[in-house]
């Protein structure tokens, strides 16, 4: 398994960032001689940097961004909503993973800091409501971990039947970059 995650790693960096491949490439190589080598531990950590690398130099991207049925439990820890209708008053749950963030040491540790900011429209595009620094992520830890999770609780009340449109932007306070996601959602 190892030896295949090298070659897509390898290809992904030869694909999508040609600058980067050289040192992707050569630490998916090191990865691969580990793994051979009997080494797994020291094989993972490559993979490790291998993705850090690629992680630092993209942009900021959100994957799995969905409605969840209750705050999640961790990384991939979480119920997924059945359909984004919502009751009157029922909070609306966002998660999302970031990919992609700054990490700036500090002493032992790493740090990362987003901020999350959101808006509720019309699907017209008219804004209803929201707010700037919603939420505020903020990571401290001995790795620059890539298996980060955030999620939104937003309390929508007063909101006649209808459908809506949920937006929020996370911004990078390490590094400047910028994610924003869109969900449509419907009150009953």
């Amino acid at each position: 398994m190892i030896g295949r995650t090298v070659v897509t790693l390898a290809v992904l960096a030869g694909l999508a960032m040609p600058a980067l491949a050289g040192e992707v490439e050569n630490l998916a190589r090191e990865a691969e001689a580990k793994a051979k080598a009997g080494d797994s531990i020291a094989a993972v950590e490559m993979l490790r940097r291998a993705v850090g690398v690629l992680a630092a130099q993209g942009p900021l991207a959100l994957r799995r961004v969905q409605f969840i049925a209750e705050p999640p439990k961790g990384f991939g820890i979480y119920k997924p909503r059945a359909n984004n209708l919502f009751k009157s008053g029922e909070p609306l749950i966002v998660y999302a993973e970031p990919i992609g963030m700054g990490w700036k040491a500090d002493g032992a540790m790493n740090r990362a800091l987003m901020a999350a900011d959101f808006e509720i429209r019309t699907p017209d595009g008219k804004i209803l409501g929201g707010q700037k620094d919603f939420g505020r992520f903020e990571f401290a830890s001995h790795d620059q971990n890539q298996e980060i999770m955030t999620h939104l609780t937003i309390r929508v009340s007063g909101a006649p039947a209808g459908k809506y449109v949920f937006e929020a932007t996370f911004r990078d306070q390490m590094n400047g970059k910028s994610a924003n996601l869109t969900l449509p959602f419907e009150i009953k």
